[in-house]
């Protein structure tokens, strides 16, 4: 653990306030934005769009080197780049270790991030099931997305990453590579990461509908949850990670259910009403729900099988 603080820094370039403390006193003023040239596109990089990365935090003190050493390592322009991060319910070191990063990033000569966001927002975790229940892990878990998503999204932020704390490894390139998919929502294959190399699926709510799956559908209940990182409410969908790996990056296949361990959604998809539903939504809730929604919206989800990722 890092040197305790109170704040994000006196020596940051970043401010902090209690929300119990009203802002100084300002003479308010009228803004007119025209965002009709805010786009989203396959080439980012080269149109100096502004990607937003998110990302939950709960007791996640020993990820925090490993999960902005990732994204400073980036080959999309740090400049380019907003990071907001959420804890929530954390008793061990996080927040220090996140003064310690925002610290060493933002107050160095150069490669500064555009902006660090740190929220900070309790949602009881520990008091949740693990459960389906609208009170359960995974329907608060979407409000906390929803909640970091409403208080971070800017107008200038053509993209948003949803990325886990707790990823081993992505490919430097992976901002622009997933760009190039041209979809609405995309994601890599996220694998389990072994020392050995071995194949070991992780994520398993990327995921296409089967005929069966969809049958089965049919006959439940509309308040019925269904999640196939769970075997008691698995249906049987078609799984990214038991998709072929050797066709290739350009190769994508659509999918109607995905995870949040690294998830690339076009800013607008969000801004027009796609969040992580915590109700039940066909069947499903959170990154599923988020996916589901997204589709009935008239929006593609894509997944490229052969672009792996590890998670931890």
């Amino acid at each position: 653990m890092r040197g305790s603080t109170s704040a994000l820094g006196n020596n940051s370039c970043h401010t902090t306030r209690s929300l119990h403390t009203p802002p100084p006193q300002q003479v308010r003023k009228h803004t007119y934005l025209d965002l009709n040239n805010l786009n989203s596109t396959k080439f980012g990089k080269q149109a100096r769009e502004h990607i937003l990365v998110l990302t939950t935090l709960q007791n996640d003190e020993q990820y925090m080197d490993n999960y902005f050493n990732l994204l400073d390592r980036s080959t999309y322009p740090n400049k380019l780049i907003s990071i907001g991060l959420l804890v929530s319910d954390s008793t061990d070191g996080t927040m220090d270790e996140i003064n310690f990063h925002v610290n060493r990033l933002q107050n160095r000569w150069s490669n500064r991030f555009y902006e660090i966001d740190v929220f900070q927002k309790d949602f009881q975790f520990e008091y949740r099931k693990d459960d389906t229940s609208l009170d359960s892990k995974r329907a608060t878990m979407a409000r906390a997305r929803n909640f970091l998503l409403a208080s971070a999204l800017k107008e200038y932020h053509s993209w948003v990453a949803w990325v886990d704390v707790q990823l081993h490894s992505y490919p430097k390139s992976i901002f622009s590579d997933l760009m190039l998919a041209d979809s609405d929502v995309v994601v890599p294959n996220c694998l389990l990461y072994r020392e050995d190399g071995s194949f070991w699926a992780f994520d398993r709510n990327n995921w296409q509908e089967t005929d069966n799956s969809l049958e089965i559908q049919q006959q439940m209940p509309e308040s019925q949850v269904l999640m196939e990182d769970y075997n008691e409410y698995s249906v049987g969908r078609y799984l990214l990670v038991d998709m072929p790996t050797h066709e290739g990056n350009d190769f994508k296949v659509d999918l109607d259910g995905v995870g949040t361990t690294f998830t690339l959604v076009k800013a607008g998809v969000h801004r027009e009403g796609a969040v992580f539903p915590p109700f039940v939504y066909e069947h499903e809730m959170d990154g599923e729900g988020f996916a589901k929604m997204v589709k009935a919206m008239g929006y593609s989800v894509r997944g490229i099988p052969s672009y792996t990722i590890y998670h931890l």
